[in-house]
C-alpha cells in the first residue's frame, strides 16, 4: 500500500488515516485516535496536541503487507522519531543517503520543501514515537533551532543512547491527566529535543567513531550479506538478520555500513535493482510487471531509484532489450 500525501502543517499527514475518534471519557482532551487503512493492518495512531505547533504521535501497528509514505513537506517541520520495534527506512529527495527506521534508533531531522519516501516492514509489530514540531510556531522559544533551518534538510540519527529510551518511556507512562498531563509531556517533549540539539555540535567527531570490529565480527557480517543474497526478495527483520548472523543490530548496523559502504536496506535495494535490470534487458516483463517482481507497488518510485541507481530510466532498457530483439530477428 503507498500512502500520497502533501503536508503543509502538523494536519497534513492524517488524510489517509480513518475513524477519526476525537476525545473521549477514556481519554484526555487534545487527544485523537486514528486507525489504519484497513488493506494495511491493525492498529492506531495516537495523536496528543500540546500547544499550537507541537504534538506527540504514537503509532501502534500491526502491518499486514508493506507499507510506503511519499510526503511532499512544504513547511519548516522538525522531527524527533524514536523506534521501540519494527523497521524500515526512508529518504528525502535533498539528500541521497538512505536513514533506517529501527528499534533503538532516535532521529532528528528537519525537513523544508522537500519531498520524504518512507518504506515500513511487514509482519512487524511497528511501536514508534515522533515528536513533530512546526517552527513558525516554535522557532522564538527555542532559538538554537535556526542553525538547522539553514538548508532544506538536516538530519542526525543516535544509537545506544540510555537517556533517549528513558525519556519517551516517562513520556509513555506519563502520570497526570488534563493540563497537568500537557505541562509535563511539553516539558519531556522540550527535554528530548534538548538533548538532541545538543549534540549537534559534536556530530562530525561522532561521525569520525568507528565500530572496531573483531574478525569475528566480520565473518558474521559476511554471512550477513550472504542471507540478503540469498534472501532479497523476502529479507529478514534486521533483528532477525542479527540473530541469524550471531551479532546484536546495533553491531550489524554499524558494522555493515562500514564494512560494504551501505546499509542493510541500501544493499537489498541494491540487490533488487541489479535483478530488475536483468529481466528488463532480456524482456521477460514490462516495467509495471518488474517493479512488482523486485518488491515494489509504486511505479513511480520504483522508476526514480531504478534511474538513481543506474542513470537512466527502466523504459530505456525496455526500449534497448526490444530494438536489440529486432536486430537480431533480421540477422537472421
Amino acid at each position: 500500500m503507498n500512502l500520497q500525501l502533501d503536508s503543509w502543517d502538523l494536519d497534513g499527514m492524517f488524510g489517509e488515516f480513518h475513524d477519526v475518534t476525537p476525545s473521549s471519557p477514556l481519554q484526555e482532551q487534545h487527544h485523537y485516535l486514528y486507525t489504519f487503512p484497513s488493506q494495511s493492518g491493525t492498529g492506531n495512531l495516537h495523536r496528543i496536541c500540546l500547544r499550537e505547533g507541537l504534538e506527540i504521535n504514537w503509532f501502534d501497528a500491526k502491518l499486514n503487507n508493506p507499507v510506503t509514505m511519499d510526503v511532499g513537506i512544504h513547511y519548516p517541520h522538525l522531527e524527533i522519531a524514536y523506534t521501540m520495534s519494527g523497521s524500515g527506512c526512508w529518504q528525502t529527495s535533498a539528500h541521497t543517503q538512505d536513514y533506517e527506521i529501527s528499534s533503538g534508533v532516535s532521529t532528528l531531522v528537519y525537513m523544508h520543501e522537500t519531498k520524504m519516501h518512507a518504506e515500513f516492514s511487514q509482519n512487524e509489530h511497528l511501536l514508534h514515537m515522533e515528536l513533530r514540531i512546526d517552527m513558525r510556531h516554535l522557532q522564538a522559544v527555542v532559538p538554537e533551532m535556526d542553525r538547522l533551518s539553514e538548508s532544506s534538510f538536516y538530519c542526525k540519527q543516535t544509537v545506544g543512547s540510555p537517556q533517549i529510551p528513558l525519556i519517551v518511556e516517562q513520556m509513555k507512562q506519563c502520570p497526570y491527566r488534563g493540563a497537568l498531563q500537557r505541562l509535563y509531556l511539553e516539558g519531556k517533549s522540550l527535554e528530548l529535543l534538548a538533548f538532541h540539539l545538543d549534540g549537534i555540535d559534536h556530530e562530525a567527531k561522532e561521525q569520525q567513531v568507528k565500530s572496531k570490529l573483531t574478525a569475528d565480527d566480520i565473518q558474521c557480517l559476511y554471512q550477513a550479506k550472504e542471507i540478503l543474497s540469498r534472501s532479497w526478495r523476502q529479507p529478514p527483520s534486521l533483528l532477525g538478520l542479527a540473530r541469524l548472523a550471531g551479532l546484536n543490530d546495533y553491531k550489524l548496523k554499524l558494522g555493515f555500513k562500514e564494512l560494504f559502504g551501505t546499509t542493510v536496506f541500501g544493499y537489498v535495494r541494491g540487490l533488487r535493482m541489479n535483478e530488475a535490470r536483468t529481466i528488463l534487458e532480456q524482456g521477460q516483463a514490462n516495467v509495471s510487471e518488474t517493479a512488482i517482481m523486485v518488491g515494489y507497488h509504486n511505479m513511480s518510485h520504483f522508476a526514480a531509484l531504478f534511474r538513481k541507481t543506474f542513470g537512466y530510466n527502466p523504459s530505456e532498457t525496455v526500449k534497448l532489450a526490444s530494438s536489440t530483439t529486432d536486430a537480431e530477428v533480421k540477422l537472421f
